[in-house]
């Protein structure tokens, strides 16, 4: 058992050793995530991607005061791939910061899975956050919050971190429940059934910059572009990323869910900031409209 009382006095705005983890396929949730960072101003920064080979991490509380948890969220979860990764991590009573980032859809529960998951791997959740980042699906033609986080984005992210720096040396850990939105049972996952987005080889220049990008490793090139179809998550860094545009979805199912959602989604939502007040819950209200907490 881990001592939950430890790290309960040390917290303190100077001396802050922060470790992010994060699942952030196209980018988007690593960025919020280091806008939040920049509003805590750390004493010190460490990055791990959770997709990285051999991740095993058992955070040490001696040399981290602070963990930031950032995923995306597939379908109003966390995504599968990232839950293998993060159940070999050990978080030893230290506080966490937990962020989801949606397409401007819904979070739905994703933010009270991450707050049971982290609860399950020893850490102790003080703050919550959706934010929103351009959808996997979004294209110049069908923009879904396209180009987000934007500046307005990136300042709310700023301005959670030095809410959370203002509050967290004030934190009794021991006595320590965050409230988040969402009610049991969390949604059921099922995978789209489609096929990974496709190459059109007359475009295609064999950089490997897709190969580079794929987070579950699934293309390969050999004298054409290979995709391990059943592992795709249709996360479309590999689109996103291709200087030719040669990668694109094809799929009907998919085009389908695309205009969907860009028919759907296209009135602008905010981040939503989820922290506990000692005397009163400050609970699921835009930042714009929240007093600051002290």
């Amino acid at each position: 058992m881990y001592n939950s009382m430890i790290y309960t006095n040390n917290l303190t705005n100077k001396s802050m050793n922060i470790q992010i983890i994060y699942f952030s396929p196209t980018g988007t949730t690593k960025k919020i995530l280091e806008g939040i960072v920049k509003g805590i101003t750390p004493k010190s920064t460490n990055f791990t991607n959770l997709m990285a080979p051999q991740i095993n991490l058992d955070i040490d509380g001696n040399s981290t005061d602070l963990v930031l948890i950032g995923v995306p969220t597939y379908a109003n979860r966390i995504p599968p791939e990232a839950i293998v990764e993060l159940k070999k991590i050990n978080g030893n009573g230290i506080a966490a910061v937990l962020v989801a980032v949606y397409g401007n859809n819904k979070f739905g529960t994703i933010l009270l899975e991450m707050k049971e998951m982290a609860k399950k791997i020893g850490f102790i959740p003080i703050a919550a956050a959706a934010f929103i980042g351009e959808h996997s699906f979004s294209t110049e033609k069908m923009p879904i919050a396209f180009g987000r986080p934007d500046t307005e984005d990136m300042n709310k992210a700023q301005s959670f971190g030095e809410s959370i720096k203002s509050k967290i040396k004030d934190i009794n850990l021991a006595n320590f429940d965050l409230q988040v939105p969402g009610k049991l049972p969390h949604r059921e996952w099922n995978k789209i059934p489609a096929q990974p987005p496709e190459t059109d080889e007359n475009l295609c220049i064999k950089c490997g910059k897709c190969v580079e990008a794929c987070p579950v490793n699934i293309i390969s090139i050999t004298e054409s572009v290979n995709n391990d179809q059943p592992k795709c998550i249709f996360c479309c860094a590999c689109v996103k990323i291709c200087p030719t545009s040669a990668r694109s979805v094809t799929d009907a199912k998919l085009l389908e869910i695309r205009e969907r959602l860009y028919n759907n989604c296209k009135e602008r939502k905010e981040p939503e900031m989820f922290l506990e007040n000692t005397n009163d819950e400050v609970f699921g209200q835009p930042l714009t409209n929240k007093p600051q907490i002290n």
